[in-house]
């Protein structure tokens, strides 16, 4: 099967409050999920690029790459601000961080930190700061703070997936799909 590219998702956002703990347990879940998919690889595999696509090294590195982002739209929000601040489309952080040259235990170390953040920040949110609703840039839709828990637990996922796939060999996306971002 081949992977969806990111930048041609579409996502039905309107995510419900409840949905909210859920979300927030997924995100805290993802820097041990990450760990799990990158344990005892051999680092020849790890910073294996295949073609024009990210390394499984550069798809952990820009897991933490994107924390200032996500923490920066809830700024967003919370600032009555009536767009998310964009993202960088190009991901010129990740390609200059050169995770490949990391060692892996500093960029799991990093996100882990950093999406740590990121959980405290949003259990942080009261009922009404999480429907607050600002113009995603790219989507072209208002979000949400919920949606954006959404957002961020799929983008994590893509990322996920793509280390899977990446782990059998068998990446089967189209080149250049996965260095798309948010």
């Amino acid at each position: 099967m081949e992977r969806r590219i990111w930048f041609d998702r579409r996502f039905v956002l309107g995510t419900p409050i409840d949905a909210q703990p859920d979300l927030v347990e997924r995100l805290r879940g993802t820097p041990l999920r990450l760990e799990e998919r990158v344990a005892g690889l051999p680092l020849e595999q790890v910073r294996l690029r295949p073609g024009d696509s990210w390394s499984i090294a550069e798809h952990a590195g820009h897991l933490g790459d994107l924390e200032r982002l996500w923490l920066g739209r809830i700024e967003d929000f919370l600032g009555g601000l009536s767009t998310l601040r964009p993202a960088d489309l190009a991901n010129r952080a990740t390609w200059a961080a050169n995770h490949n040259a990391r060692l892996l235990e500093d960029i799991l170390s990093d996100f882990r930190q950093r999406r740590h953040a990121l959980v405290e920040e949003l259990e942080r949110l009261n009922d009404t700061q999480l429907q607050l609703t600002a113009h995603h840039p790219r989507l072209e839709q208002p979000m949400t703070a919920v949606d954006l828990c959404f957002f961020v637990a799929e983008h994590d996922d893509h990322h996920l997936a793509a280390i899977t796939a990446l782990r059998g060999g068998a990446l089967r996306s189209k080149p250049s799909s996965e260095t798309a971002n948010s």
